[in-house]
């Protein structure tokens, strides 16, 4: 069954904010697919009502279209009545499928199908080409093939579909009244997309004597500010650490060390102020060395993964 269906959007004001939606909705199919489909499938289910899943759904989308990703979206719902209504577009305006396309998604749909009823050979296949199909819906969940199961659990007297949880890839807690970006990410990622994971290499580098830590980056970001003011109290300032501080951390240094870090210039036609030693200069140099190595080697890691 061919549905062509075309809409131009009129205004919108929602939550405070004027937009306008200008996108033409390309022609969907009804066909019997065997549920196979050849784009990535991001399934969002939920326990319950009110968990946060059209959100999730809705983010998804977002999140895609300004990364470039073209995205449809598909709803499932079940509904007393005979037979299998098939409804293409965005609707009216303010509903959750007209937050969903004004988030991105080039063609947007819902069906609904009486409960217990066979919907595998049903469900939408679009006629274009979509880099990625978000579906909200729990009953389908383990018909679509080359997805990614999102379940979103909660307090739920009687929870839908807890099967679910088993095949989720990625199991979250609900309610939702907002959505981390990192979970977006994270979602992404699960599901094969590059360029999302928000989780990435940390690291944290020091230097040791005798197998005991001496020469962290706190300590060198102290010295490379008495290095460029040539004054105790100036970096104590830049560094934001109090003066008495400053001679704590150097004097406990320079004992771990052995050796003075420090040198007091003593007043006179030159004046004062202070400098670092050989020594100082010599660990301070190795640290950026080292920190820049660690530094390439987290990014290397990163875009390796």
């Amino acid at each position: 069954m061919m549905i062509p269906y075309s809409w131009i959007t009129l205004p919108l004001v929602h939550y405070g904010i004027i937009a306008l939606c200008l996108r033409v909705i390309p022609e969907l199919n009804v066909v019997n697919t065997g549920g196979v489909f050849i784009a990535l499938n991001i399934i969002v289910a939920a326990a319950g009502r009110k968990l946060g899943k059209t959100l999730f759904c809705t983010e998804i989308v977002r999140v895609l279209y300004e990364k470039g990703y073209s995205v449809a979206f598909y709803k499932l719902k079940k509904q007393n009545e005979a037979g299998i209504e098939f409804l293409p577009g965005p609707g009216r305006a303010g509903s959750d499928t007209w937050r969903i396309h004004c988030a991105g998604a080039g063609e947007v749909a819902i069906l609904k199908f009486p409960a217990g009823s066979d919907i595998k050979g049903y469900l939408p296949r679009s006629s274009a080409n979509f880099d990625v199909i978000v579906w909200e819906t729990n009953s389908a969940a383990l018909l679509i093939e080359n997805s990614t199961i999102v379940y979103i659990d909660g307090d739920v007297s009687e929870p839908k579909n807890p099967e679910l949880i088993d095949h989720a890839d990625v199991l979250l807690e609900g309610p939702f009244d907002e959505i981390p970006e990192e979970t977006i990410g994270l979602t992404l990622s699960v599901a094969g997309l590059p360029g999302f994971n928000p989780v990435r290499p940390g690291w944290k580098l020091w230097l040791e004597s005798g197998g005991n830590p001496v020469f962290g980056r706190g300590v060198a970001s102290l010295l490379e500010a008495i290095r460029d003011s040539g004054s105790i109290l100036a970096a104590s300032k830049a560094v934001g650490i109090q003066y008495r501080r400053v001679w704590t951390l150097i004097s406990n240094t320079e004992e771990k060390l052995g050796a003075k870090l420090i040198r007091r210039n003593r007043g006179g036609s030159g004046g004062g102020g202070s400098s670092l030693t050989p020594v100082a200069t010599m660990l301070l140099e190795r640290f950026h060395f080292l920190e820049n190595a660690m530094a390439d080697a987290a990014k290397h890691l990163e875009e390796k993964n």
